[in-house]
């Protein structure tokens, strides 16, 4: 017995040609939403910019020194102590004392000059980088440091009275620290 095959026709598929309209439909919604967008652009009005404040030099100057005095203010601090005869005799910082006979001059070997300012001639020496390598830090940069003599300026020695302003500056340059220097008595 044979069996007949029997050809069975099948409708054509429209999935296709629905998946190709859909694309259509949308790639045209997302230009129209495009080109609104773009028109909308170009008719709005640009929002006004901020016009800028120009603070007077007193009131810069008023804020400058809030900054600096809050900096300030932040920062812990290390006392150096020296003597009217030269030398380094204590260094104060987080409530300790340490106390100390450092030298920071010395006879001079020019006979013109009778004390030498020792920090010239060695940086290990310094003001400074005594006072770090006494508290056993690597650099000051997050301190203020407050040189107090124990004399006013005007009867130091002229060697340590110089050497003690250029070591303001080498502070600043070699350890980062923020230093000055303050007088005794008001």
């Amino acid at each position: 017995m044979r069996r007949s095959r029997r050809h069975v026709r099948v409708p054509p598929d429209l999935t296709s040609l629905f998946d190709v309209l859909f694309i259509v439909i949308f790639a045209a919604l997302i230009r129209a939403a495009a080109a609104q967008a773009q028109v909308a652009a170009l008719t709005a009005k640009p929002a006004p910019a901020p016009s800028p404040v120009a603070l007077d030099p007193a009131s810069l100057r008023a804020r400058a020194i809030a900054n600096v005095d809050a900096e300030l203010h932040a920062r812990p601090t290390i006392v150096v102590r020296v003597s009217g005869a030269g030398s380094i005799t204590a260094i104060e910082s987080a409530g300790k004392r340490l106390a100390l006979d450092t030298p920071l001059v010395e006879p001079s070997a020019d006979p013109d000059v009778a004390l030498a300012y020792i920090g010239d001639r060695s940086a290990d020496l310094r003001l400074c980088r005594i006072a770090a390598l006494d508290l056993g830090l690597r650099e000051l940069a997050s301190y203020l440091v407050i040189i107090a003599p124990d004399r006013r300026l005007a009867d130091l020695p002229h060697a340590l009275f110089d050497g003690l302003h250029r070591d303001l500056d080498r502070c600043i340059v070699e350890q980062h620290a923020l230093a000055t220097i303050v007088e005794p008595g008001p």
